[in-house]
């Protein structure tokens, strides 16, 4: 299981928008040789204009950037500002156009957040671009240090060459021949995961289960999109009955209200288990993270669904530091304090409709 892992890392949290973009924007704004952008959702606002300002005043200044932007995902952007950036010298693609001549198009998406700078400093979470993220999502999102960015910009290469080349390109010779570029203060295993079609089927699910089955005292995760899969939930039940301290933070209401209501028909069975739900009352909460005991935790764009394990492109970091996961602890106990617990009585009490809406949800996302 040591494969991919990398030593030599710095992580550094990012639980807000404001943090976040802040951090993007300095970074990007000091890019000196290439900056490598992999976008699920990328709108055409004030935040989304800034980040596609300094785009082009880097590739001006002679920075190679190249841009993958999800088609479905950022279905918004206009097409004055997609001639902006291609005139600015900028190589932009979009992954898979929505076409009636391939039905998978639809459903196949480029879920992925990732932006790397000189191959040295990198991003990855839950945050997309764009104002809607600043203020009304609560998300996670890291920046990256070390040996693990060059694990991240091999994935965005591979996405490059698969989607956008007739044949593969030396960019990846490109990555893996720039300057060992060591952060002598950050020494953090981290294992960056990816996931999608063709490549690397179900290995973020994969690794979920087994570090759930290999958990002693604590499983703790946050997702907004709760639609797992029978293998998932089992490891889930089975963490419970051996033990485990089981919590999931699920958001009060979803942007997508079928997902919201499946979410809800899986609670009553987790609860007998032993596990603790809980529903967060404040913002729409867009993390995607887990805990595992006090040395592993993960964050990235990956949720429990089937969509993200087995048929969108996601990526996905392992960190192994008790610091870290201390701190996620102490993000994750927070949120707490925005949410309320279900319980088997409040469950009983619950409308009949709503029952009638949850048994719906389960069966049209297993259908879709």
């Amino acid at each position: 299981m040591l494969k991919n892992i990398t030593l030599n890392n710095n992580i550094r949290l990012l639980l807000n928008g404001t943090e976040t973009f802040a951090a993007l924007k300095d970074a990007l704004t000091h890019a000196e040789r290439c900056i490598n952008l992999e976008y699920f959702s990328f709108h055409d606002d004030e935040t989304g204009n800034t980040i596609k300002d300094i785009l082009i005043q880097r590739a001006s200044q002679g920075v190679k950037v190249r841009m993958i932007i999800d088609a479905a995902g950022s279905w918004r952007l206009t097409r004055k500002f997609i001639r902006e950036i291609k005139s600015s010298g900028i190589e932009f693609k979009y992954f898979m156009p929505l076409s009636l001549r391939n039905l998978s198009s639809i459903i196949h998406r480029d879920h992925r957040k990732i932006i790397t700078v000189d191959n040295k400093t990198g991003f990855l979470g839950g945050f997309n671009i764009g104002d809607i993220y600043l203020r009304q999502w609560r998300d996670t999102h890291i920046k990256i240090c070390g040996d693990s960015v060059n694990e991240l910009d091999k994935i965005f290469f591979r996405m490059w060459d698969k989607n956008f080349s007739r044949k593969r390109t030396c960019y990846a010779q490109e990555v893996i021949n720039m300057p060992d570029i060591k952060d002598s203060a950050g020494c953090v295993p981290v294992k960056i995961i990816s996931s999608g079609r063709g490549e690397d089927f179900r290995a973020i699910a994969d690794e979920y289960i087994r570090i759930i089955s290999s958990a002693k005292k604590r499983i703790w995760i946050t997702t907004p999109y709760f639609v797992p899969d029978k293998k998932f939930v089992d490891a889930l039940h089975s963490a419970s009955l051996r033990g485990v301290d089981v919590r999931i933070i699920i958001p009060s209401a979803s942007n997508h209200m079928l997902v919201s209501w499946a979410a809800q028909s899986y609670i009553d069975s987790l609860i007998k288990s032993g596990i603790r739900i809980f529903i967060y009352q404040d913002r729409f909460i867009h993390a995607k993270t887990m805990i595992a005991d006090s040395h592993v935790a993960s964050v990235g764009t990956a949720n429990l669904d089937s969509l993200s394990f087995e048929i969108n492109y996601e990526v996905q970091a392992l960190i192994y530091s008790t610091r870290l996961v201390n701190e996620l602890e102490k993000v994750f106990l927070d949120d707490l304090t925005n949410c309320t617990e279900e319980t088997q009585e409040l469950r009983q009490n619950r409308p009949v409709i709503h029952k009638v809406k949850e048994c719906a949800g389960r069966l049209l996302a297993a259908i879709l």
